[in-house]
């Protein structure tokens, strides 16, 4: 009888941990497929950041998503607006809960991700951002707080609505998933020069390229005869062997610490 019920407790706790950890992967892979479907339908016109550009206002400011509640926020991706954005309700109600739950995120109002968990950041803040305008060359491409290159994003906020863990696999593994507005491209032209840059648009007629140095062609269909894709942003792939572990977790407590703070970052080199 004593050894049945040993057996019974054992069968329920392996049960109740299976649930745990099972929800716990539902979380997570949940907010992977809010980011995912994001890229795939918002970011073209919204920004990667969801900060707006030419094409269509910031997702992130307050009077967005903070003054509006999750039944608006529905509605306006599922039925689109006067204003000249396109009904989504083709993708599915459980695809606009997880792009709309990635949107508050982005902005800050999501309850998990309001305040860092005590003791997520154990870094030295200052070799970081040594690291960062120096030798690790982020600052190459990212601007914070107004200091930096330009041809990706921005970074000013990236770490107020991230975990260590998220922020250290995005450097990591970069391309995982990768951002539309980020791929690189070689075009071919008919002359036979090859351009290679980061893809912001591409229609019927036109391929927009932005060189590293921050330069945009503009390229005629009809004067391209080769577009190769490479699947690949220009964020390098292997800063997970050129950092240390502990130089790659400086990195990202500045990130973090940086991203949650009003006063502008001050560049350093090294």
């Amino acid at each position: 009888m004593k050894s049945r019920r040993i057996e019974l407790l054992v069968v329920f706790g392996a049960m109740f941990f299976s649930r745990c950890a099972s929800g716990s992967w539902a979380q997570t892979n949940e907010a992977r497929v809010g980011e995912q479907r994001f890229m795939e339908y918002c970011a073209g016109c919204h920004g990667a950041d969801g900060r707006g550009g030419d094409k269509a206002p910031s997702l992130v400011a307050p009077s967005v998503t903070a003054k509006r509640s999750d039944s608006e926020l529905l509605r306006v991706v599922h039925d689109g607006t006067k204003a000249g954005m396109p009904p989504f309700a083709q993708i599915g109600e459980a695809n606009i809960s997880v792009v709309l739950q990635y949107v508050r995120r982005l902005s800050g109002n999501s309850p998990e991700t309001g305040t860092l968990p005590e003791g997520a950041v154990t870094g030295d803040i200052d070799a970081g951002r040594a690291l960062y305008f120096g030798r690790a060359q982020c600052a190459h491409c990212h601007s914070m707080h107004g200091k930096g290159g330009f041809i990706a994003n921005n970074l000013t906020n990236y770490g107020r609505t991230r975990t260590a863990e998220e922020v250290s696999q995005a450097i990591v593994n970069p391309d995982s998933p990768l951002l539309p507005s980020s791929q690189v491209a070689v075009a071919t032209t008919k002359s036979g020069q090859k351009i290679t840059g980061v893809l912001r648009n591409e229609d019927a007629f036109t391929l927009a390229l932005q060189t590293e140095d921050g330069r945009f062609h503009l390229l005629a269909r009809a004067d391209v005869t080769d577009v190769h894709y490479t699947r690949r942003s220009l964020m390098p792939r292997d800063y997970g062997t050129r950092l240390t572990s502990k130089e790659l977790n400086d990195i990202v407590s500045f990130l973090i610490v940086e991203s949650r703070s009003s006063r502008p970052t001050e560049a350093t080199t090294q």
